[in-house]
């Protein structure tokens, strides 16, 4: 499971440097989402790894791989037809909606149940940010997403998978 904590602490990341970069909040800012996650995987990697059974392997890598394929096509089709429709600030919120429909079927078929919390905090935050104010839906969600997904890894690595 260390390699969801990664996933999960990368996409926080970039998360966290969107919400600055498109917050159009100082450039340097960049860097503190980009050492949250170096800091919470430096402490992942000092913990015990867990003694569960292992959730690692080739169904795994299948499970991730048509969801994540089905994820990306899915934020470049809505993407491209927010942007189209002049609605771009609808972008991130749609994006945090469809990553977090993706956590969904990986919260059932890997098993991770850990992920319909993710997943629908993810969905949670898209939808609630759609009534915020144009100039602060990028901030929001980005900020929101990031502490949703760093929050899932520190349980992860803390709680095993549920």
């Amino acid at each position: 499971m260390r390699g969801g904590i990664w996933v999960l602490n990368i996409m926080a990341a970039i998360w966290g440097v969107a919400a600055v970069r498109m917050g159009q909040l100082p450039e340097w800012l960049a860097v503190v989402p980009i050492a949250i996650s170096a800091g919470l995987l430096f402490w992942a990697s000092r913990q015990p790894v867990g003694t569960g059974s292992p959730v690692e392997g080739d169904h795994v890598g299948r499970v991730v791989g048509i969801a994540t394929a089905v994820e990306g096509v899915a934020i470049f089709l809505v993407a491209n037809v927010l942007i189209n429709l002049h609605v771009p600030t609808v972008v991130m919120p749609a994006i945090a909606i469809i990553v977090g429909l993706h956590f969904l079927p990986l919260a059932r078929w890997i098993p991770v149940p850990l992920y319909y919390r993710t997943g629908a905090a993810l969905i949670v935050v898209g939808l609630a940010v759609l009534f915020f104010p144009v100039a602060d839906r990028s901030l929001a969600t980005g900020t929101a997403a990031a502490l949703i997904l760093w929050a899932s890894g520190v349980l992860l690595v803390r709680g095993g998978r549920g």
